[in-house]
């Protein structure tokens, strides 16, 4: 007991000292790749969608990952995600997406439950063969990502249509 009180103030002294001028430029660093990488997000999974790379669009989800997107019902786990997203494909149509990063937001969570947030505006124009005209659909979504060992993956995905979201701003 004795000892465990002698050593107490040590202890007290370590938790409280603020971290070096190195570590804090390290901390500052990782948090400036993980928030470039968090913003990049989107493009990447732009890419993948575009491309038909359905393997690579599932890498991108956490397995727990939840899609609740404007009149769909809650669509949870990424394999049930990526076949929801693949129906447009499946059925024939060209599909383009754009986004524009309207906030990128990274947990300041030194842990491995660090927590990105992205709220973006998209624009998607689908594009059947033989249907006229293409279909533009404008809203927002928030993103919420989880950091792991292969980079920031999407966990939360909430879509909706916002009134002042529109076609002309991607042009």
């Amino acid at each position: 007991m004795i000892r465990a009180l002698a050593i107490l103030p040590l202890a007290l002294t370590v938790m409280t000292c603020p971290p070096s001028e190195k570590m804090t430029q390290q901390w500052a660093a990782m948090h400036q790749k993980q928030e470039a990488q968090l913003a990049q997000a989107g493009e990447r999974w732009r890419e993948r969608y575009e491309a038909g790379d359905w393997e690579g669009l599932r890498a991108l989800y956490t397995d727990d990952a939840v899609l609740m997107t404007q009149g769909q019902a809650k669509i949870e786990g990424a394999d049930n995600i990526v076949a929801f997203l693949k129906r447009l494909s499946n059925a024939g149509a060209v599909v383009a997406f754009r986004f524009e990063n309207e906030e990128v937001v990274v947990q300041e969570n030194f842990g491995s439950a660090n927590l990105g947030f992205v709220t973006a505006k998209y624009r998607m124009d689908i594009a059947f063969p033989e249907a006229d005209p293409e279909t533009t659909i404008v809203g927002r979504s928030f993103l919420v990502y989880k950091w792991s060992a292969d980079g920031w993956k999407l966990w939360r995905d909430i879509d909706n249509l916002a009134p002042d979201v529109k076609p002309e701003d991607f042009e």
